[in-house]
């Protein structure tokens, strides 16, 4: 006895109508998954970025406070 396989137009019709479904939705993620990607790496770029301007100004600032602290000596040392 043989049996007999049959597949419905219907069933096929569905079942491309998933694949490229599928197909799309990845193509979509994977764009998704790029732009953020790209995204990321800019913001992190950004954050070393801030990161040495901030130490630059901290040294900046420390420079600044001794150049204050010498000028106070200074002028305390002129005054005795």
């Amino acid at each position: 006895m043989k049996k007999k396989f049959s597949i419905h137009l219907d069933a096929v019709l569905v079942i491309v109508i998933l694949f490229c479904g599928l197909i799309s939705l990845t193509i979509f993620q994977q764009s998704q998954i790029n732009d953020l990607t790209v995204e990321n790496q800019k913001l992190q770029w950004k954050g070393v970025e801030n990161s040495f301007n901030l130490d630059s100004q901290k040294n900046y600032i420390e420079k600044l406070e001794r150049q204050i602290n010498n000028a106070d000596t200074e002028q305390i040392v002129h005054i005795q």
